[in-house]
C-alpha cells in the first residue's frame, strides 16, 4: 500500500510540473496571456439567392413561467424563459410598421404540456435582430401560419413572390432552413433537390429535413415561393413534404381582405 501511495505522489508531482511549466509557455506566447478579440465580418450573400437568404427566419417557442402574486411574490421579478421547440420561416412581406412571416402551423399550436408549463410565447430570430410576434391567422388543413411581429427602424426586406404554379418534375428547388436549430447570425443553411410531384394539394421534394426545418420555404429556380417544408418521410429524411402553392396563394389573398400585408 505504502508503495502505491508513493508512486501516486511522485505521478503527482511530476503531472503539476508539467501543468506549471505548460502555463507558463501558454502564458509567454500569448502576449502575456492577452489574446485579441478577431472580428467576424458580416455574412455576405451570393446575389442570385440574397433575398432568399436575408428573409430566412428562425422561430423559436418559449415558454414564460406564470406568476400568481401573494405574500412571499410580488411578481415584479422577470418570468422565466423555456425554450421548448424551434422552426423556420420566411418573411412574406412588411408593411410600415410590421413584418409578416410564413411558417408551419404545427409549431405555432400549442400543446397540452407546453400550456401546463406557462404563457407560451414565439420569438422570430432574423439576422441578429429578436422579437415576439403574434399569430395573424393560421390554418390546421394546410399546416400554414401567419405571424406579424414590428418592424424596426431601418429595415428593408424584399417582398417574397408567390409563383403561380407548380414546377414541373424534375426542376431543381431551393430550400433555406434551421435543421435542428442550426442557425445564427453569421450563418444560413441552404439545400437544393428536385420537385417530385403533388399529390392534391399535397407536394413532395427531395430536400433533406428535420426537426428544425418546419415552416422553411422553398423556392423555384425563378426564386418565387412555392411551398414551406411541414412533413418529411420517416427513416428518410431525404424527401420532404409541404403544401401546393394554390393554398399558399388562398392563404395571402383571405388574409388581405381585412390585413394590408402586400
Amino acid at each position: 500500500m505504502e508503495k502505491i501511495k508513493s508512486y501516486m505522489i511522485w505521478v503527482g508531482g511530476i503531472m503539476s510540473m508539467i501543468c506549471f511549466s505548460f502555463l507558463i509557455l501558454t502564458h509567454f506566447f500569448s502576449c502575456y496571456g492577452k489574446q485579441k478579440e478577431i472580428e467576424v465580418a458580416k455574412p455576405m450573400f451570393v446575389e442570385e439567392h440574397q433575398s432568399k437568404l436575408e428573409n430566412f427566419v428562425f422561430l423559436v417557442k418559449e415558454s414564460h413561467s406564470f406568476c400568481i402574486p401573494d405574500k412571499e411574490q410580488s411578481c415584479q421579478e422577470e418570468a422565466t424563459v423555456l425554450p421548448v421547440a424551434s422552426a423556420s420561416g420566411v418573411v412574406l412581406s412588411s408593411s410600415s410598421s410590421h413584418i409578416f412571416v410564413l411558417t408551419a402551423n404545427h409549431f405555432c399550436e400549442n400543446s397540452n404540456i407546453e400550456k401546463i408549463m406557462g404563457e407560451v410565447k414565439i420569438r422570430i430570430f432574423i439576422g441578429e435582430t429578436s422579437r415576439l410576434s403574434n399569430i395573424v391567422t393560421s390554418s390546421k388543413k394546410a399546416d400554414l401560419c401567419l405571424l406579424e411581429a414590428l418592424r424596426f427602424k431601418g429595415e428593408d426586406y424584399k417582398p417574397t413572390k408567390l409563383a403561380k404554379e407548380m414546377p414541373s418534375i424534375g426542376e431543381e428547388v431551393f430550400n433555406v432552413a434551421a435543421p435542428d436549430g442550426m442557425a445564427s447570425p453569421n450563418t444560413r443553411l441552404m439545400f437544393t433537390g428536385k420537385f417530385s410531384g403533388c399529390e392534391g394539394l399535397n407536394c413532395v421534394f427531395t430536400v433533406p429535413a428535420t426537426f428544425g426545418s418546419s415552416g422553411s420555404a422553398i423556392y423555384n429556380k425563378e426564386g418565387e415561393l412555392i411551398s414551406l417544408l411541414v412533413a418529411a418521410a420517416i427513416n428518410f429524411e431525404n424527401v420532404s413534404m409541404g403544401p401546393h402553392v394554390n393554398t399558399l396563394n388562398v392563404l395571402v389573398e383571405t388574409v388581405e381582405e381585412t390585413v394590408d400585408i402586400y
